[in-house]
């Protein structure tokens, strides 16, 4: 009788509807995969919450929306989760490596690693944290508080020539060694006396197909002043050093007016800051999109800014040779790295996709998780309630009741 009774009450509650009572569960993101297979198998809960402690992974990410799909309430809040970001870009320099980019809380630190291993220990620091890595392998993570930002490199940076215009001197000679030592293709059309030019390459193929900066060195580029802001205007890069700005045809594209020449603020080209050596032209009276990229003494030396599709470096130092020349150390590679710096920051970049980036992960792990779940919310107050349905234990106690009638009979005929 006690299991024909048992049958009946499994009967009805296996009838009634699967909305007349309530199941909440939580977790956190450490045990949330094995969470994930849990609420799937098992009858449906009515809400879940997940407390992070890092932010779960996409595919993870993607289970909970599921779910929420599926008519479960979902919701997380945070567990001292940092917000971090990270982005990796090509250098547009032909010695290649990559640039990465760091967001996180002012005051952590931060581990960079690729596919080999550890790379560098960062204090971050307010504002942009930027790093250039000359040689990487694979994707790079960025570990915070045990929170992982992986980015990878999307594209490669096919590489254009840069075109070095003005009159000839040790100034452009020393550039164009220097670009072309670093890997740069360099052509060039140097004025050596009144209507005399020394040509080398295709420097009047001013267009971003074939070239990706173009270099006027002084103010007599100015006569190059039409060419130069249609390649610009198109998505080229332009370097304006010296006195090139004071040309009229030319200070249109600049991101400041040239002042009065500041003589050397040194004698000697001293490794820590060799630069202080060199004269240079300030920039005053800068754009309002200028961005300023080197000061000296509180004068703008070196500043930035767009005009149409492409960017404008303007470089206030006019005779960089006697660094390379003059400088301690190894001065010629400081002032190759210099100039390749300065024509990578203004260079077009044409780029191909990567055929082995992959899927690199998250770079910005708890913009997704907002982006994937919505804003936090609080775990629901009420406590688990048994479901409507069938419980293993129901089928396990229906079995022992039949056994025991079983046994009972048994026992009953025996005697």
């Amino acid at each position: 009788m006690c299991a024909l009774a048992l049958l009946a009450w499994m009967i009805v509650r296996s009838a009634a509807p699967r909305d007349s009572a309530e199941v909440h569960e939580s977790t956190d993101s450490r045990a949330l995969q094995a969470a994930l297979v849990a609420w799937t198998l098992a009858p449906e809960p009515t809400s879940v919450h997940v407390t992070a402690a890092f932010a779960p992974a996409a595919r993870e990410r993607q289970w909970l929306r599921a779910l929420a799909r599926a008519g479960v309430r979902v919701s997380w809040s945070r567990d001292s989760l940092p917000a971090t970001a990270i982005e990796v870009a090509e250098r547009t320099d032909p010695a290649g490596g990559v640039r990465a980019y760091i967001a996180a809380p002012a005051g952590t630190r931060a581990t960079l690693s690729d596919a080999v291993g550890l790379i560098d220990t960062i204090a971050i620091t307010p504002g942009a944290n930027a790093l250039s890595l000359p040689v990487t392998a694979g994707a790079l993570d960025l570990l915070v508080r045990g929170q992982h930002a992986r980015a990878a490199a999307p594209d490669s940076i096919l590489p254009r020539q840069v075109v070095v215009l003005g009159r000839a001197g040790w100034e452009g000679k020393f550039i164009m060694a220097a670009l072309e030592e670093r890997g740069w293709k360099v052509s060039s059309r140097l004025r050596v006396g009144p209507n005399v030019f020394v040509t080398q390459g295709t420097p009047i193929a001013l267009d971003t197909a074939h070239t990706g900066a173009v270099i006027a060195l002084d103010s007599s580029a100015a006569q190059y002043a039409s060419a130069i802001t249609t390649f610009e205007r198109s998505g080229g890069g332009v370097v304006l050093a010296g006195d090139a700005p004071l040309a009229a045809p030319l200070r249109a594209l600049a991101p400041g007016r040239t002042g009065t020449r500041v003589a050397a603020a040194s004698l000697a080209f001293a490794s820590a800051n060799p630069r202080r050596a060199l004269g240079f032209f300030p920039i005053v009276a800068s754009a309002g999109d200028a961005v300023p990229l080197e000061s000296r003494d509180g004068r703008v030396v070196a500043a930035a800014r767009r005009a149409g599709a492409g960017r404008v470096v303007q470089l206030g130092y006019d005779e960089t040779w006697r660094w390379r020349l003059a400088g301690t150390g190894d001065a010629p590679a400081a002032h190759r790295d210099y100039w390749s710096a300065v024509v990578s920051a203004a260079a077009y970049r044409a780029t191909k996709p990567a055929s082995n980036a992959g899927p690199a992960g998250d770079a910005a792990p708890l913009a997704s998780l907002y982006a994937d779940l919505g804003a936090p919310g609080t775990p629901p107050a009420a406590a688990l309630s048994i479901t409507p349905g069938l419980r293993w234990w129901m089928f396990a106690l229906l079995a022992l009741l039949l056994l025991a009638e079983w046994g009972s009979r048994r026992l009953r005929g025996a005697r």
